[in-house]
């Protein structure tokens, strides 16, 4: 990898394991011997999101340069920085970005939510994904609905002329007898996604996720987060 990438981790709804899909790649790229960060520029409520990626790299980054627009309250970014002086339009978010990534070889960026959240009128994460010129991770959470929602996503990066993403489907819990559609998922997105790779994360069992548990799972997955590094 050269100095200075970027990937953009997105997903198809609020909850749909962006933030353990980012913390899991930066603990395998960090075993790798790779200078890698990640860093979340937008977050709002409990900056929990926050503190789990801090956790794996702790004292590189401030969390103000690590997230630099917070708002208190947990809603779409677009009202919770209604009533705030800064806020999260594409020019400051691009150059947040564009200030971490000369400081690594690899830039992990969560975004808030889904692809098409608002942050401010008439912009999203689509701009600033298409003013970076990187590859786009999707999570999304293996559940009954997922395909809907993910070849929603797909069809839309390839829309905007995103040229390499991929899609990962993170397991949240045991798979039931009966959630035989959730062991078919990624079966069928692979089928229907044209060229987008689709791969899966098992389970990390139940109970808070911490850096422990990502690292513990981290060296399980290792096969499973090489691949997904590849569309970088």
């Amino acid at each position: 990898m050269s100095h200075g990438k970027i990937l953009f981790i997105t997903g198809t709804d609020t909850g749909a394991g962006k933030t353990t899909l980012t913390a899991l790649l930066l603990a395998h790229l960090r075993s790798q011997g790779l200078t890698a960060l990640a860093m979340k520029p937008v977050c709002t409520g409990p900056r929990s999101d926050v503190r789990l990626l801090q956790s794996l790299q702790r004292g590189e980054l401030s969390d103000d340069e690590m997230n630099p627009f917070w708002y208190k309250t947990p809603v779409a970014p677009i009202v919770a920085a209604r009533k705030c002086r800064k806020k999260p339009t594409q020019a400051g978010l691009k150059k947040a970005i564009q200030g971490l990534r000369g400081r690594c070889d690899i830039l992990l960026v969560e975004g808030a939510g889904g692809l098409m959240v608002p942050l401010v009128k008439n912009q999203t994460w689509e701009g600033v994904i298409k003013s970076l010129e990187c590859p786009v991770l999707v999570a999304a959470k293996n559940q009954l609905g997922v395909i809907n929602h993910g070849l929603l996503t797909i069809n839309r990066l390839q829309a905007i002329g995103v040229k390499r993403f991929g899609f990962c489907l993170i397991n949240h819990g045991r798979v039931s007898k009966r959630g035989c559609s959730e062991l078919e998922n990624l079966q069928i997105l692979s089928e229907f996604s044209r060229e987008c790779p689709v791969l899966g994360i098992p389970s990390m069992g139940s109970g808070l996720i911490n850096s422990e548990k990502i690292k513990d799972s981290q060296k399980k997955f290792k096969k499973s987060l090489a691949q997904i590094l590849k569309i970088v």
